[in-house]
């Protein structure tokens, strides 16, 4: 098969870009929209972060759910599905009497559009299209939520200084729907739907994630592999403290000093960090062990939390902890995507990665709010940035127990019995 012949194999990374930059608006932007929600509504430090715990509570719950159905699903639908929801939500949040109205439209509409548009519903598309270049694809897609991260903020800021907020989210509204119809007029589900095959080769891949058996693997076999939770851990541990800081970012910047467009311009240097981990983790990826780039993630990600323990009076130091977290924990982001079909087979990537979705959401529902509440205790964030510092050593010891390839003799047996 001609390389040519494969561009509609990266129109679905494309369509992933897309798609995962939809869902870095719902929290990347989160700390620019949660002051004027605060000046409107006055909720507590603690209660303005709970919208971001209930998108977690409610994706946790639907992760399994939707990742079972998008293996067998129409990726289109569920991409315009995932956008007219969050479209919708913008639309609602925007005509809301008071925050309680907010934090049940953020998780009636918002975390089930998350879920659609998220990593869950890019890690079976592209699984499907990608064997051997699976981690540059994976990669270039997930760079989609840095690139949102970055370009999403500012203009969100610059929308609020042009326009009241409820009005500005109407805008936002406009804007979801033109980007999410664009994704899903993109998406091709399978290779076999085009005469192609995964990487653009001209036979099926000899690949141990194509094992037809996965598709039956009872749950309880997924759930007993050690491996599972690791993974779970390991990348909880991260995601947890990036998304707490970013939830809390803005006012983090507002505690120190910082104006607001200042405070927006620290969220795009997160984005651009994140960005250019997701492509150093697509070069680098399909060449070098897993265990390896965990560990270095690991390390940069330790020293960016513990920067940020100390970045209260100084905004270089803030601008400094922000990047490493960035640049280091954005390079742990793809690797649940990575390994899931590596592990336990494409045919179930949605079932897997819902699961353990559930276990990564788990840890997510606690992390703005914990941040909120360790400030309103002690008037710092410190502590909470030191507690993050240990679990990232704590997860350097655990990556070594990861099992990095698949085990084909127990798959296959598990789906005779």
């Amino acid at each position: 098969m001609a390389a040519g012949s494969f561009t509609v194999g990266w129109r679905q990374v494309a369509a992933s870009v897309i798609t995962l930059a939809l869902t870095a608006l719902i929290t990347g932007s989160y700390s620019i929209l949660a002051v004027p929600l605060g000046e409107e509504f006055q909720p507590s430090r603690m209660v303005l972060m709970l919208a971001m715990t209930l998108v977690s509570a409610v994706s946790a719950v639907l992760s399994p759910i939707i990742g079972k159905w998008l293996d067998r699903a129409d990726l289109r639908i569920a991409a315009g599905l995932g956008a007219a929801l969050l479209a919708a939500g913008y639309v609602a949040i925007s005509f809301a009497p008071s925050f309680n109205v907010v934090l049940a439209l953020y998780g009636l509409l918002i975390a089930p559009a998350s879920t659609l548009l998220g990593p869950l519903a890019a890690t079976v598309l592209l699984s499907r299209w990608f064997v051997k270049r699976r981690g540059t694809a994976l990669g270039i897609a997930i760079a989609g939520i840095a690139g949102g991260n970055f370009l999403f903020p500012p203009l969100i800021q610059a929308m609020l200084g042009e326009h009241e907020w409820r009005t500005a989210l109407q805008l936002v509204a406009v804007m979801v729907l033109v980007l999410g119809t664009t994704a899903a007029a993109l998406i091709v589900n399978r290779p076999a739907e085009r005469g192609l095959y995964p990487d653009g080769a001209d036979a099926e891949p000899d690949s141990a994630d194509a094992n037809p058996n996965a598709a039956h693997i009872p749950t309880r076999t997924i759930i007993g592999d050690p491996s599972f939770w690791l993974i779970g851990i390991v990348v909880a541990t991260v995601t947890a403290g990036l998304k707490g800081m970013v939830t809390n970012l803005g006012s983090m910047a507002n505690d120190v000093g910082i104006d607001r467009q200042a405070g927006a311009a620290l969220l795009s240097m997160y984005a651009v960090s994140g960005f250019v981990s997701k492509l150093a983790f697509a070069t680098f990826s399909d060449r070098i062990r897993p265990h390896l780039t965990m560990i270095g993630s690991l390390i940069g990600y330790g020293c960016g939390t513990l920067v940020m323990a100390f970045a209260a009076d100084s905004y270089v130091t803030l601008v400094t902890g922000v990047c490493l977290m960035g640049f280091f924990g954005g390079m742990m982001m793809p690797m649940e995507s990575y390994l899931v079909p590596r592990l336990f087979g494409r045919e179930v990537a949605g079932r897997v990665g819902g699961l353990l979705n559930l276990l990564l959401l788990s840890f997510l529902l606690v992390s703005p709010p914990l941040f909120g509440f360790i400030f309103d205790r002690t008037g710092s964030y410190a502590v909470i940035f030191m507690v993050f510092t240990g679990l990232a050593v704590v997860s350097m010891a655990l990556v070594r127990f990861i099992r990095t390839e698949p085990r084909r003799p127990s798959l296959d047996g598990a789906a005779a019995s």
